[in-house]
């Protein structure tokens, strides 16, 4: 995505900020973790992106995520949904991570931090909203404030993963990542990704794209159109659903967007194709 023209209505300038970040984007699945870890982890390092956004990331992925990173340079931030912390030994087995990781010498932390997808987004394990519909699991938000070390530039890099039953969680889920991140972009431009459970007539894609936020499939002028559920193989690639979305906010340029063949011999290794936008 190039990062070009870039001037908020208010806050920083950000108008002489000129680079590009390769986005990869997905949902490596929680289980059956040992047998996949290795092909994971070869197709990230093949596709190298600048920024990870990773969905479903188990206990049991943390001693492979954490070598991947010390091996190939990347730092991260991850809150799990039942409140623990990536890093901490003793985080509870339940729990689940939607971490956003990055190439530790292109980019500097300046912030990071986390909410919950409900009417109380800063209450640990929440999942119960106003309107009296709640989430199967609680689900926390991810995000951080990226510094260029090249540029200077600065941009806001969030994960999400919906909850996949109830349309009207995601529905609120989109209208309060959109609610967040006005507040923490003040004028940064804004990559969003994650596994959102939601094509592209839901009404939560439609609270992003009134809000200005665009899907780098749409964006792109070279882009694929496909979906990214494979459900295992069950469905044909020409109907692979559209869960997965990386949004961009309208001061940002996507210029390629692509939907990555990750079978190793034939056989997909997560039930999700993952996304790649530059």
């Amino acid at each position: 995505m190039g990062l070009a023209d870039l001037l908020a209505d208010n806050g920083p300038d950000y108008s002489a900020y000129t680079s590009q970040v390769k986005v990869l984007c997905y949902n490596i699945y929680y289980k059956d973790v040992d047998s996949r870890a290795a092909n994971i982890s070869e197709l990230i390092l093949k596709q190298d992106p600048d920024v990870l956004m990773l969905q479903e990331v188990s206990v049991s992925w943390i001693p492979y995520l954490q070598s991947f990173m010390q091996e190939n340079g990347y730092s991260y931030y991850g809150y799990g949904r039942h409140g623990g912390e990536l890093s901490d030994p003793n985080v509870g087995s339940g729990d689940q991570f939607v971490p956003v990781l990055w190439k530790t010498e292109k980019y500097e932390l300046v912030k990071s931090g986390h909410f919950w997808l409900s009417s109380t987004p800063d209450e640990v394990k929440s999942a119960a909203w106003v309107d009296g519909v709640i989430s199967k699991y609680p689900r926390c938000v991810n995000w951080v404030i990226l510094k260029d070390k090249e540029t200077s530039g600065e941009f806001v890099a969030m994960n999400i993963h919906t909850d996949p039953e109830s349309e009207q969680v995601r529905t609120n889920s989109c209208a309060l990542a959109v609610e967040k991140l006005e507040g923490i972009a003040e004028g940064r431009p804004v990559v969003v990704g994650g596994d959102w459970n939601m094509g592209l007539t839901a009404s939560g894609y439609g609270i992003l794209t009134s809000a200005g936020y665009q899907d780098c499939r749409v964006a792109a002028p070279d882009a694929d159109m496909g979906g990214s559920f494979n459900a295992w193989g069950d469905r044909d690639e020409d109907n692979f659903a559209y869960g997965d979305h990386i949004f961009i906010s309208k001061n940002m340029a996507s210029e390629i967007f692509r939907v990555v063949d990750h079978r190793y011999d034939g056989e997909h290794i997560s039930d999700h194709n993952p996304l790649l936008t530059i």
